[in-house]
């Protein structure tokens, strides 16, 4: 089964018809739902879905997930995949909140805006590393496809654009973060605030019974000075100062 973000006029919709068991999409924009409806009116393994994919920045649209998570159900969980030309506008929120979802997503392949590729393969420690990149390498593994040069769309944008395939394992780090919703306070204070240290990006948070003495100890066991900014940590490191927080907090 595949989920398809931004039906269009349907020609991405029609091959992945012929090549799935069932495709799913999602058009916002009515006057492209209405048209889509009557040049997809043939195919019987399509459900077209006037409605927007996201409810907020934080949350995927809950009558669209029940509709896809009853099918699924129905039809005995088979393989769900995303493939869409993403609409630039919602790319960082839909990447994210598909990868948090209970949808048992297994692969996604998306055309994106070239730039946001490059954040969901950063580095730590670069320009582009941030939030989305972390929650993307937390989740997934990702592969650059190819690369796509403004002159080959029309109309033409400005930007250049790249097809990615990010292949999910939700259950990655399963073990190793005992509290999800914790971690990512943790991450969001860090890269809402990349100019200021790493022990005053944490300190504003003012987490019950987390001191600065503290938070000074964790950075010691963890061998960062405290200086250090939270952007140069990797992903392993991440987890290892999350949950040395949470232990603390909990404690007290």
């Amino acid at each position: 089964m595949v989920l398809e973000i931004g039906t269009g006029t349907g020609s991405l919709t029609r091959f992945l018809a012929q090549k799935s068991g069932h495709v799913f999409t999602v058009e916002i924009d009515n006057k492209l739902f209405e048209l889509s409806s009557e040049i997809l009116k043939l195919y019987k393994n399509i459900t077209i879905i006037n409605a927007d994919i996201l409810r907020s920045k934080h949350k995927l649209n809950p009558e669209v997930v029940a509709m896809i998570s009853d099918w699924l159900i129905k039809n005995n969980n088979p393989p769900f995949k995303v493939v869409s030309n993403l609409p630039y506008n919602i790319s960082t929120p839909a990447i994210i909140n598909l990868l948090e979802s209970n949808l048992p997503v297994r692969l996604m392949v998306l055309m994106l805006q070239k730039e946001i590729t490059e954040r969901l393969t950063a580095a730590p420690g670069s320009r582009e590393y941030g939030i989305l990149s972390v929650i993307t390498q937390l989740f997934s593994e990702v592969e650059l496809m190819k690369t796509l040069p403004p002159e080959v769309f029309w109309p033409r944008p400005e930007v250049a654009s790249a097809i990615v395939k990010m292949s999910v394992n939700k259950a990655k780090y399963t073990g190793k973060i005992t509290d999800y919703p914790f971690f990512t306070k943790i991450i969001f204070a860090i890269f809402t605030s990349r100019r200021k240290t790493l022990l005053n990006s944490i300190e504003k948070l003012r987490l019950p019974g987390v001191s600065r003495n503290e938070l000074k100890k964790i950075l010691i066991e963890m061998q960062l000075g405290e200086t250090v900014r939270g952007e140069i940590l990797n992903l392993e490191q991440l987890i290892c100062l999350s949950e040395s927080i949470r232990k603390v907090s909990n404690t007290n």
